[in-house]
């Protein structure tokens, strides 16, 4: 009797463990499967972006005119890109960095060129006045450094007055020609 219970135990522990190779093997088949299911899925949506992209750009060159369904759709891309780039400026200005007018990189403000496309970038006429101001220790000290910084920025407005560049929208910042090009395309986007 012992006999044939452990032999029923063996063929039990048997039929189990094929079993559980058999649905590991299921598994893992099923697995793989799925995994090559989505990654055909990822480049299938890849393909739809680059559709769209080419569309996008061809109608923005005026080869292509899209019917009013489109044209929504490209409207609403438009007013997306002007909300990112607001929020670039915002983020350049919370970061006391810039934004490249050419291709919307976030630079240091101090660079003349922008390091990723080589563009000429707007320089600072003049620091900001929260930098310059130092903490005096009486109050003639904070007259004397409050009309020192005053006295900076009508020299630097001066100076930008007598040279061919122009003030832009953002405050402190004098574009060049060069780089006024630039910024009127940025801001189309």
């Amino acid at each position: 009797m012992a006999e044939d219970f452990f032999s029923e135990l063996g063929k039990s522990i048997s039929r189990a463990t094929r079993q559980a190779v058999d649905k590991t093997g299921v598994f893992v088949e099923a697995t793989k499967l799925t995994a090559q299911i989505q990654g055909q899925q990822r480049e299938i949506e890849h393909l739809y972006q680059k559709i769209g992209e080419n569309i996008y750009r061809k109608i923005r060159t005026g080869e292509y005119e899209p019917d009013a369904e489109l044209m929504l759709i490209v409207e609403e891309i438009r007013k997306r890109h002007g909300q990112v780039s607001g929020m670039r400026k915002n983020l350049a200005e919370v970061r006391n960095m810039k934004v490249c007018p050419s291709c919307g990189e976030l630079i240091p403000s101090d660079v003349a060129f922008c390091p990723k496309c080589g563009t000429p970038t707007p320089l600072n006429v003049r620091k900001n006045v929260a930098d310059k101001a130092k903490k005096p220790e009486n109050e003639d000290a904070d007259i004397v450094a409050e009309a020192e910084i005053l006295e900076e920025a009508d020299a630097a407005d001066a100076d930008a007055a007598e040279t061919p560049e122009i003030f832009s929208e953002a405050e402190d910042v004098v574009i060049t020609d060069a780089s006024a090009e630039f910024t009127d395309e940025a801001e189309e986007e």
